[in-house]
C-alpha cells in the first residue's frame, strides 16, 4: 500500500518488486504527477537507470487505461468488502481469466496453493503454450472490440493530436474535441429601433420631417397576439447523432 502519490515511494515501490520479479521491458502507467516528466524528473531518471521504457496512457482518457482501472476497481472492492484482505487478494491472484490462465499461472508458471483443497500434483511448474495463450487473448481482444464498435458507432480517424504551445506539445485526444457549429452572421439591420406599435402625437411630430407612420396603429387582440406566438417557433435542427429535434409546440398563456 502506498502511503503516499510522490516520485520517491512510488520509484520505492517499484524497486521492491523489480527486486523479486525481475525489471520489465515496458512499464505503462497513467498520467499522474508522479510520472510526469515536466513536473518532475525523478521517474524519468530512475526508468533510465534501470533500463525500462515507460509509457503513459492517453491523457484525460482513463478509458484507454481501462484494464488497469478495472483491475483497481476490483481489488479496492475486496479490500473495502473482506474482513482478511491478503486472503482476498489471494483468491483473486489464484482465479482463472477468460483466457483459462490465472494471474499467478501468468507470472510464476504455476498454480499457488490456496485455502481450496487441490491435489499436489496441479502444483507443479510447468511452461505455457504461449500460441495457445495469443490465440485465447486475441480472440478475446478482437470480441471486445466489435462489441464496443457496434454499441459505440466507432469509426477509423486520425490518432492524437499534438498541439505545441510555445515549448510544450501537448496531446489531445479526439474524444475532448467538439466540432463547433457554422458561423453565418446576420447582416444588420439599417435602423436599430422598432417603431411597431408607437403612435407619435402632434407634438412629438417635426415638422421638418415626414411622418414615420401613414396611419395610426391599432392594437392587437388577444387572439392575433396568441396566433403570432404560436407561428414564430424556432427552426428544427440536427443534432450530432443524427437526430432530428423539434421543439414542443406551446401555447402562450
Amino acid at each position: 500500500m502506498l502511503d503516499r502519490l510522490t516520485s520517491a515511494e512510488v520509484i520505492n515501490h517499484c524497486k521492491s518488486i523489480f527486486s523479486s520479479h525481475g525489471i520489465p521491458d515496458v512499464v505503462r502507467s497513467d498520467n499522474g504527477s508522479q510520472f510526469d516528466p515536466v513536473k518532475t524528473v525523478e521517474f524519468k531518471n530512475f526508468a533510465k537507470s534501470y533500463g525500462f521504457t515507460h509509457l503513459s496512457s492517453s491523457a484525460k482518457f482513463s478509458q484507454s487505461n481501462g484494464l488497469i482501472e478495472a483491475a483497481v476497481k476490483t481489488v479496492k472492492a475486496r479490500i473495502k468488502k473482506s474482513r482478511y484482505p491478503y486472503l482476498a487478494l489471494m483468491a483473486y491472484r489464484a482465479t482463472p481469466l477468460e483466457n483459462g490462465f490465472s494471474p499467478s499461472k501468468l507470472l510464476m508458471g504455476r498454480r499457488i496453493n490456496t485455502t481450496l483443497p487441490v491435489a499436489k500434483t496441479q502444483l507443479q511448474p510447468y511452461s505455457l503454450n504461449m500460441k495457445i495463450l495469443e490465440a485465447k487473448e486475441k480472440r478475446r481482444i478482437e470480441g471486445q472490440k466489435m462489441n464496443y464498435d457496434k454499441h459505440h458507432g466507432v469509426r477509423n480517424l486520425d490518432k492524437l493530436y499534438p498541439v505545441q504551445s510555445g515549448k510544450r506539445v501537448y496531446r489531445r485526444n479526439r474524444k475532448h474535441l467538439i466540432p463547433s457549429p457554422d458561423f453565418h452572421p446576420e447582416p444588420e439591420p439599417e435602423d436599430d429601433f422598432d417603431v411597431t406599435g408607437y403612435q407619435h402625437s402632434p407634438a412629438d411630430v417635426d415638422p421638418g420631417y415626414p411622418s414615420l407612420m401613414s396611419s395610426p396603429q391599432t392594437p392587437k387582440t388577444y387572439s392575433e397576439r396568441a396566433g403570432t406566438s404560436t407561428e414564430a417557433s424556432p427552426d428544427t435542427y440536427v443534432t450530432r447523432s443524427g437526430r432530428t429535434f423539434r421543439p414542443p409546440e406551446k401555447l402562450d398563456l
